[in-house]
């Protein structure tokens, strides 16, 4: 559609709690009409419908992109379903995929995802939402103009697990720092009740959610391109009462600090100049980072416009996140590019080592 900007049909696949979140903000865009949901769970598309009322439920994927004709497919499903659902996108001649984060489970899934979006003329995002943020615009910003010196350390953390949570906080080390050189990293899970139900979501049980195993616990060195390093924890490993998506930024002349989502004021600094913690001014722009990130996947199917969190890019943390766990696995320092096409967690699991 390079030679269009007509509104875009959009389908929304995964009608649940995140799924609505997602087709409300199409509901409020411009770039978009909101024409279908699809869930495998007949009442989730009643609901579903009943809250969007102008649209088409379907229980049968296949049946909704051959009866709706979306431009747009929108994936809010289980993780190990996102690279199935969007290579049947791509082959049906869809525009464009946004799909939520993470990516997919495995190498394999998500360099297959993008193989087939770039055959088909798809366009593929990721929704890493939160480096669109303003907070985070300016932290980059900050970072680039020197303000605290060369920065030799990013540490971050935040709950739950590396693909579900960590992910994001991979994509922003990266949009912080640049691509990745090398991974070590380590993971504990605890063995879980062979009785206990596997979670679909939050909170974990049976140690599994949204469709794949997950481990109670991990941490991370990753060492840049440019010689920058960070330090991840994520799960049970971060450090007790730091918040969700918590950054401190170590430069040679300072620091940053971004104390989570709830903190107030969003930035704090300490220079040379000003050796106190005293806050940094944030950025204007628009808190709906989705809201952004969704406009944004218009004009890239419009105009073949960049997006910042493409495919390319969520493969890039793909690699991040699957370095750690192949690293706990090898005992291994995990030089990039990694040459895993699994879920090194699954087989970890297979050997019995977890």
């Amino acid at each position: 559609m390079s030679d269009s900007t007509g509104v875009l049909r959009a389908a929304l696949v995964g009608c649940g709690g995140m799924g609505k979140g997602l087709a409300q903000r199409l509901e409020s865009l411009s770039e978009f009409e909101l024409v279908a949901g699809c869930d495998v769970a007949d009442v989730a598309v009643q609901d579903f419908t009943k809250m969007f009322p102008k649209t088409s439920g379907y229980v049968d994927y296949a049946r909704m992109l051959a009866e709706a004709k979306p431009d747009v497919v929108v994936i809010a499903t289980n993780n190990t379903s996102h690279a199935s659902l969007t290579i049947q996108a791509a082959e049906a001649g869809v525009h464009g995929v946004y799909c939520e984060k993470p990516m997919t489970t495995c190498m394999a899934d998500g360099q297959a995802m993008v193989d087939a979006c770039r055959k088909h003329g798809t366009a593929l995002v990721v929704n890493h939402q939160r480096r669109l943020l303003p907070v985070f615009v300016t932290l980059r910003k900050l970072i680039d103009s020197g303000a605290i010196g060369k920065i030799e350390l990013i540490r971050a953390g935040c709950a739950g697990d590396i693909l579900s949570d960590g992910t994001h906080l991979v994509d922003t080390v990266r949009h912080l720092a640049g691509d990745a050189k090398w991974v070590f990293g380590q993971i504990y899970r605890q063995r879980p009740n062979p009785g206990e139900p596997h979670s679909q979501g939050y909170p974990v049980s049976g140690g599994w959610r949204y469709g794949h195993p997950v481990e109670d616990g991990a941490m991370a060195i990753i060492e840049f391109e440019n010689g920058m390093r960070a330090e991840l924890f994520t799960g049970r490993m971060q450090a007790k009462g730091r918040r969700y998506q918590d950054y401190e930024i170590f430069g040679t002349e300072g620091r940053i600090y971004r104390a989570g989502d709830a903190a107030d004021p969003p930035l704090m600094m300490q220079t040379a100049q000003n050796p106190n913690w005293h806050p940094s001014p944030i950025e204007s722009g628009d808190e709906d980072a989705i809201a952004t990130s969704m406009r944004q996947f218009a004009r890239m199917i419009w105009h073949g416009e960049d997006h910042p969190l493409s495919g390319d890019s969520a493969l890039k943390d793909l690699e991040i996140c699957m370095a750690i766990y192949e690293s706990a696995r090898l005992r291994e320092k995990i030089e990039l590019p990694l040459n895993q096409p699994r879920f090194p967690l699954e087989m970890l699991i297979e050997q019995g080592e977890m």
